[in-house]
């Protein structure tokens, strides 16, 4: 039987148990402060109908979108982000949910993109939603949580970059490019990345004639003192947002059609991994779906999302040296010493899992040099050894892996020190 080469896709990864370690201590850190907040988590089918995901991200959302038939000739799609997912379930839980309802979910998603770093087929989002109100108190909290997060991971270099669409779509309005502003706005969104030159070549393209125009009165700063961007900054500094990470950019527009308010991206200053999170509000994203709501409710839903880029935001984490040493060993590795000590060997192991020490039994009783070597390669902080020789004195050799250094305890000792 010919044997099947163990490969996978570009654009997927294995994790091996220490880089599972930094991710789950990431995420943990990530969602004990989305609790902290008030958001619950919730979850979302992977497999999903087709018509749920196409056309709600635009024609490089759809060209991006894994879809496909089933068995039963069913249209089927994988998520693209987690946002249209989150739609759908508000529709179809309304009746159950308080509003605003406010959530988070982590799950992976999946687009049929070209892999390069920072970009994968297959990956996290982190994503925190309010929806059910129409405050800007949302996207002031929203950016004291982003604050929150990247803080709290150990990084300072950081800022959030804000915008508001609705005033980006009244300048076009002004300009008479109104019926043209999707896709005017997706030129603008590359600023970043090919410059104003760039920019203005593309507008031409596409038709717009006062291109130069049109992008000199974008990048104006002056609309962050009026309206909706100004309320914004003042409750976000009155939540606690420091202004120091506060950065208004008048072109900042991300590319998806369905934002409406203002909008977000937080870029890192000292790296060049780019945007590691995003979003922005969004008027009635629900009304693509029929909403499970009694009759006297009104289902028009405004509602306001980021999402977390989380595999960037580990590679950043890494690109810094703020996840070195993690490891997802146990504490202790209690080895058997020969087949005559199998029962001691379990006594010590019950006695450190009953005191909440993580904690583990190796399960051969082979030379003591290859428990130790196993210990070693695992990242174990403490080994137990028992012998003979040490049960008759009613004592154990707890060895430290990390200097060598041995002591002989009592196993009523050893507990008390390691709990």
């Amino acid at each position: 039987m010919k044997k099947i080469e163990p490969a996978i896709l570009k654009g997927t990864r294995d994790f091996l148990p220490p880089e599972m370690a930094k991710r789950n201590y990431v995420m943990a850190r990530m969602r004990r402060i989305f609790e902290r907040f008030g958001y619950a988590p919730i979850e979302t089918p992977i497999l999903t109908p087709a018509e749920t995901i196409l056309g709600k991200y635009g024609e490089e959302g759809d060209r991006l979108t894994y879809h496909f038939k089933d068995a039963g000739d069913r249209d089927i799609a994988l998520p693209y982000d987690l946002t249209v997912p989150f739609a759908r379930y508000v529709a179809a839980n309304y009746g159950d949910l308080p509003m605003p309802f406010k959530r988070y979910q982590i799950q992976r998603v999946w687009r049929a993109e070209k892999p390069q770093k920072g970009r994968l087929r297959e990956f996290y989002q982190c994503d925190i939603d309010v929806v059910g109100t129409k405050s800007l108190l949302v996207e002031a909290e929203m950016a004291r949580i982003m604050q929150e997060v990247f803080l709290a991971l150990g990084l300072k270099e950081f800022k959030i970059k804000f915008n508001s669409r609705k005033l980006m779509n009244e300048a076009l309005e002004s300009f008479g490019y109104e019926k043209d502003s999707v896709a005017i706005i997706r030129v603008i969104d590359k600023m970043d990345k090919i410059g104003e030159k760039g920019v203005i070549t593309e507008l031409k393209e596409i038709g717009v004639r006062e291109a130069a125009k049109l992008v000199k009165y974008l990048s104006s700063s002056d609309a962050v003192e009026h309206g909706d961007l100004g309320d914004f900054v003042k409750h976000a500094k009155a939540m606690g947002v420091e202004e120091q990470y506060l950065q208004f950019d008048p072109t900042l527009a991300r590319g998806l059609d369905y934002y409406t308010g203002i909008i977000f991206e937080v870029v890192s200053q000292d790296s060049e991994l780019g945007t590691i999170c995003a979003g922005g509000r969004y008027d009635n994203l629900t009304g693509m779906f029929e909403v499970n709501a009694p009759k006297s409710a009104d289902p028009e839903l405004s509602g306001m999302g980021v999402a977390f880029g989380f595999e960037r935001i580990m590679l950043l984490l890494e690109e810094k040296g703020l996840l070195k040493n993690m490891r997802p060993a146990p504490e202790v590795l209690v080895t058997i010493f020969d087949e005559t000590m199998v029962g001691d060997s379990l006594e010590i192991y019950k006695a450190l899992a009953a005191a909440g020490v993580n904690t583990e039994i190796y399960f051969e009783p082979v030379k003591l040099d290859k428990q130790l070597k196993y210990a070693d390669k695992k990242g174990i902080a403490y080994v137990v050894v028992c012998g003979p020789k040490e049960r008759d004195n009613y004592e154990l050799v707890l060895k430290d892996m990390q200097t060598g250094k041995q002591e002989t305890l009592s196993l009523e000792d050893l507990v008390a020190r390691l709990k």
